[in-house]
């Protein structure tokens, strides 16, 4: 029987993720309602010309929002399944289209946590189970010791890519954001400051893969929502923020699990 300590985290856990599914998706979907121009080059891996995509982007968008919303209004397992696999897929078209393959790192949230959800909620033993509303019931350990592993490797991989952006890659988006903030000016770093930052975000990912501990986990939710904010804070569109909801949920939601996943299993059952 799960122990009160596992209920309490199942229900946040369960929180957690349906907030995650609706930030993930709806901006997500938000980008493509809005014709972002980045995204073409995807839709052009098909076969499509531009009139054609700009025609399918706003219902491609529209259904992401609807299953952000789904996700947090309704979760249902086919839904999630689905969610992981477009995840997967449209950030797997970035190195398909020529850019690096940090963007797939990056977004470990878009496919990880749909996962992560899944498998908290358990997978589906009879047919039912696919289309069933998912309620919110207790987690056992195993469950939430399985689901800890996931929440590290989304934190630790949205890390490493992004840092790679700056470390390797010096990402013209984000030396413009970090321009912008005077982040590039300052005494003594200058035009230092973005590798010397990616190389610090890297370090906490790959810390966080080896051992991963509560201060680090709380550590990478805050360097997140800070960097992510500075999108809309430079001019950038909202939505940008929005869509990495799953890269502020994961490491929020280790530094809840990881005082209990670290007890011995007498002391978590108190």
């Amino acid at each position: 029987m799960p122990s009160e300590s596992a209920a309490r985290l199942g229900f946040a856990m369960h929180w957690l993720f349906r907030l995650g599914m609706l930030l993930e998706f709806v901006g997500h979907g938000s980008a493509g309602v809005s014709l972002k121009e980045g995204w073409i080059q995807y839709f052009a891996v098909f076969g499509f010309d531009e009139p054609t995509i700009h025609t399918l982007m706003p219902i491609v968008g529209a259904t992401d929002i609807a299953l952000g919303i789904l996700g947090f209004v309704s979760p249902r397992r086919w839904a999630l399944v689905w969610c992981a696999f477009w995840g997967l897929m449209t950030a797997s078209l970035r190195p398909i289209t020529g850019e690096s393959f940090w963007e797939v790192l990056d977004r470990a949230g878009n496919y990880g946590g749909p996962l992560a959800f899944l498998i908290l909620s358990g997978w589906p033993r009879t047919a039912g189970e696919w289309t069933a509303p998912i309620r919110w019931r207790p987690a056992t350990r195993a469950t939430l010791e399985r689901l800890a592993v996931i929440l590290k490797w989304i934190t630790a991989l949205t890390l490493i890519g992004h840092g790679a952006y700056g470390a390797l890659l010096q990402k013209p988006m984000l030396l413009d954001q970090y321009s912008r903030v005077g982040l590039t000016t300052l005494p003594l770093v200058g035009s230092r400051f973005v590798p010397a930052l990616g190389w610090i975000e890297i370090a906490l990912g790959v810390a966080i893969a080896i051992r991963p501990f509560r201060r680090l986990a709380l550590a990478a939710c805050v360097f997140k929502v800070v960097t992510e904010l500075l999108y809309p804070v430079t001019g950038y569109p909202l939505y940008e923020f929005v869509e990495r909801g799953f890269s502020y949920v994961a490491p929020f939601a280790l530094y809840l699990l990881l005082p209990y996943v670290k007890r011995s299993p007498e002391k978590a059952a108190t």
